[in-house]
C-alpha cells in the first residue's frame, strides 16, 4: 500500500512540474506571436519608420525567437531527465517493494515452520506424558491390587490363626490360663503400655508358640 502511494505522489509531482514548464511555454510563445503580429501590422502600416529602428526589430524579434527555441529545447532537457529520475526512483520503490515482499514472505516461513516444530514437539510431549500417566495408572492399580490381596490374605491368616488357638484351647483348656501368665510376662518385659489390651491375631499366634503346659 505505502508503495503504491509513493509511485503516485511520484507521478503527481512530475505531471505538476511538467505542467507548469509547459504552461510557462506556451504562455511565452503566445506573448512572442502577439509581439511578431503587432510587428508586422506595424511595419505594413508604417513607412516613416527608419530602416535601422526596423532592423533593430527584426534583430529583437530573432533573439527573443532564440530565446523562445532555447528555453523549449532546455524544458525538453529538463523533461527527459526528470522523466529519467522518476523512472529511476520508480524503479528504485519497485525494487524495494519486492525485496521487502520476499523478506516478508521469507520471515513468514520462518515464523510458520519454528510454530510447526514447536507443535509438533508439544504434540509429541503430550503423546510421551499421555504414555508415562497411563504406565503410571496402571503401576497404581497394579499396587492397589496387590495391597488388597494382601489385605484379604492378612485377613483370612489372622482369622486362621484365632482359629487355630481356640481350637488349641478347647484341646487343651488347661493350658490356657499358663498361656495367659507367659504372655503378660512377655508383654511387660516388653514394656507394653497397655497391659490388659485384648489379644490381636499376632498375640494369638505368639501365644501358639508357648508350651501347652508349664
Amino acid at each position: 500500500m505505502w508503495l503504491r502511494r509513493a509511485v503516485k505522489e511520484l507521478d503527481s509531482a512530475w505531471f505538476d512540474a511538467t505542467n507548469n514548464m509547459m504552461t510557462t511555454a506556451d504562455a511565452r510563445k503566445i506573448l512572442f506571436e502577439e509581439l511578431l503580429w503587432s510587428t508586422g501590422i506595424s511595419l505594413r502600416h508604417t513607412a516613416t519608420i527608419p530602416e535601422a529602428s526596423v532592423e533593430a526589430l527584426r534583430t529583437h524579434l530573432a533573439a527573443a525567437q532564440e530565446e523562445k527555441d532555447q528555453l523549449i529545447r532546455q524544458h525538453q532537457e529538463d523533461l527527459s531527465a526528470q522523466r529519467a529520475i522518476s523512472k529511476e526512483l520508480k524503479d528504485q520503490l519497485i525494487q524495494l517493494g519486492l525485496d521487502h515482499s520476499k523478506a516478508l514472505k521469507a520471515a513468514q516461513a520462518i515464523a510458520e515452520a519454528k510454530l510447526d516444530e514447536a507443535l509438533e514437539d508439544a504434540s509429541n510431549s503430550n503423546v510421551v506424558l499421555q504414555a508415562e500417566l497411563e504406565e503410571a495408572a496402571k503401576a497404581r492399580k497394579a499396587a492397589e491390587d496387590k495391597a488388597a490381596r494382601l489385605e484379604a490374605e492378612q485377613k483370612e491368616y489372622d482369622l486362621l490363626v484365632t482359629q487355630t488357638d481356640a481350637l488349641a484351647f478347647r484341646l487343651f483348656p488347661d493350658s490356657q490360663a499358663h498361656a495367659v501368665k507367659k504372655f503378660g510376662e512377655r508383654r511387660v518385659a516388653q514394656a507394653y503400655e497397655n497391659l490388659g489390651a485384648p489379644w490381636d491375631p499376632y498375640d494369638h499366634l505368639v501365644a501358639e508358640q508357648f508350651p501347652m503346659l508349664p
